[in-house]
């Protein structure tokens, strides 16, 4: 198939220009083109992530072969994100909210979706919004749980060594996950109901999910807040040069399947 190369949406992925913004670590202007997500610094060496906003590589049937299958399966990559030498882990995970946050926004529009599907007998919006739900549960099912393991099993216990479990804020983070956990299963249920074929009102079940999916969003966020401005400062406070080596070991070999961290 021949694509329209004019494209908007995707010209600056295969035409890429440079975009310059500052480190969050040392402040210097960072370079980095359209077609990647991130760049070192030069001054400090922290990595640097490009904000990423929705494209159409997010929901045109086309863009795989329109950018190219590598530059595709590169930028529809998950939150998660592999330790590479020298990474101090707590940046990573801070990277890793950065780009939670921008895919849990997506809930929104999965909402819009079905909320003005129901409103349009026959409309294929309908089918759009239950797509766009789908694809948000699998990246908080695969990549935000990743990311909840990670400081589940190394973070947390890191810090409770020097804070002692009664003063540890782990205790109040560990409860969010949990509450968080509690709200995502809801939503699950919504989306198998959807699937399925509903039994009740169209309006009903999009009220629903809007609700559900409004809650799964502030409380991630707010989370988020707590521990970009106090849990992380906190550990980097706190955790020496040889902790933070060793809590970039046992990162690498934290399981997905298990939670924890796995013999290798």
């Amino acid at each position: 198939m021949t694509m329209d190369k004019s494209c908007p949406g995707s010209r600056t992925i295969r035409e890429p220009r440079p975009e310059f913004m500052n480190c969050p670590n040392c402040g210097k202007e960072v370079e980095i083109w359209t077609d990647e997500l991130k760049a070192t610094c030069r001054n400090c060496g922290a990595k640097v992530l490009r904000a990423q906003q929705a494209s159409c590589i997010e929901w045109c049937p086309h863009a795989k072969e329109c950018v190219g299958p590598e530059v595709y399966e590169r930028l529809m990559a998950g939150a998660s994100e592999d330790l590479s030498d020298g990474d101090n882990p707590l940046d990573v995970l801070r990277r890793e909210h950065d780009r939670a946050q921008e895919r849990i926004a997506l809930l929104r529009a999965a909402s819009l979706c079905l909320k003005l599907g129901a409103a349009t007998a026959g409309s294929s919006i309908w089918g759009k919004g239950i797509d766009h739900l789908a694809k948000v549960i699998e990246f908080i099912d695969k990549d935000i749980r990743l990311h909840f393991q990670r400081e589940e099993g190394v973070l947390f216990p890191a810090l409770e060594k020097h804070l002692g479990l009664e003063k540890s804020p782990t205790r109040l983070l560990l409860g969010e996950h949990e509450e968080f956990w509690q709200a995502f299963a809801q939503l699950k249920e919504k989306l198998a109901e959807l699937q399925k074929g509903i039994s009740q009102s169209a309006e009903a079940v999009a009220e629903q999910v809007q609700a559900i999916a409004g809650r799964v969003e502030h409380l991630l966020n707010e989370h988020i807040k707590k521990e970009n401005d106090s849990l992380l400062p906190l550990a980097k406070g706190l955790l020496n040069e040889a902790e933070v080596k060793e809590f970039a070991e046992k990162w690498k070999t934290i399981s997905l399947e298990t939670g924890s961290p796995v013999k290798v």
